[in-house]
């Protein structure tokens, strides 16, 4: 079965700030010149929705997959207005093959009140965080009553632990060392690692192998062939490559195109003596692993 596990419904200019998407199209157009594998659907005229994820953009780009998940991330420290209403309303909609997820800002008082409100009352089934946009260090002790209240929900974390084009999100919160207080305090508690933590893939792939509730998804990381074999090679080596599992998060790109460019991932050594990644790893992370960490029951 396919489940596409990192998917967005948001656009601009009512989830995004100008200063967001100007970013967010200068980066996604250095992605163009690297690989062919990316979505776009703008032109010079309409590059400000560059980053846009409406319903009907979502439902054409996932149509060849059987589950998805969806979310909105909350983040006004980086200019980004996720609305938890208009997920939950589309998932009641597409319910067949949608699943939502909620995002909170950590830094709001009412951050365990209102992930509890969207589990109970808007029945959304997981949660999304991104230190970078959100401004907060996910180390720091005083956020725990928003991980461990997930973990009494039973819903699982998808991070986005890793860098970001945003020119105010802070790298210093975005090393996914820094879950690692998390994953002993909450042992419990499924987490996803987004984009496998890239530019620290061998951390994230050393933090996954300690930790039997970490995991991994493999969205945006085509992109950079260079990086995206060696994060792969890195996985196999540490013997978690089944850790991995599949992404597209759209609408970076399509999962059509996140799925091609998971295949190219030996590309770049053919011919050469470099060892390849096993291509039934890959069907595995497209198909198989994601039974490890959610349920559509």
């Amino acid at each position: 079965m396919l489940v596409d596990i990192h998917t967005n419904l948001m656009w601009y200019p009512d989830h995004y700030s100008e200063e967001f998407v100007a970013s967010s199209w200068a980066a996604k157009q250095a992605k163009m010149r690297l690989t062919t594998d990316v979505h776009c659907a703008v032109d010079d005229q309409s590059w400000k929705h560059n980053f846009d994820s409406r319903p009907e953009q979502l439902l054409e780009a996932t149509k060849g997959c059987d589950k998805v998940i969806v979310f909105a991330i909350r983040a006004p420290f980086t200019g980004i207005f996720g609305s938890q209403e208009t997920v939950a309303d589309f998932v009641r909609q597409h319910s067949e093959r949608f699943t939502g997820w909620c995002s909170v800002d950590p830094n709001d008082p009412a951050c365990v009140e209102q992930l509890r409100h969207y589990v109970n009352d808007l029945h959304l089934r997981g949660l999304k965080l991104g230190p970078i946009y959100q401004g907060f260090d996910p180390s720091d002790p005083k956020h725990l009553p928003l991980f461990r209240e997930a973990e009494r929900l039973g819903i699982p974390i998808n991070w986005h632990q890793g860098t970001s084009f945003v020119r105010n999100g802070p790298l210093k919160y975005a090393n996914p060392i820094l879950l690692e207080d998390i994953a002993v305090a909450c042992p419990d508690l499924r987490m996803i690692i987004s984009h496998l933590g890239h530019p620290w893939e061998a951390e994230c792939v050393v933090l996954i192998r300690k930790h039997r509730n970490l995991y991994a998804d493999t969205s945006a990381l085509h992109y950079r062939p260079w990086r995206h074999y060696q994060a792969f090679l890195t996985a196999l080596e540490y013997g978690v490559e089944h850790k991995l599992i599949f992404g597209s998060d759209f609408p970076s790109a399509t999962p059509a195109q996140a799925m091609a460019g998971l295949w190219k991932v030996n590309d770049l050594v053919e011919g050469t003596r470099f060892p390849r990644f096993p291509e039934d790893a890959i069907h595995r992370i497209i198909y198989e692993n994601w039974k490890q960490v959610v349920s559509f029951d």
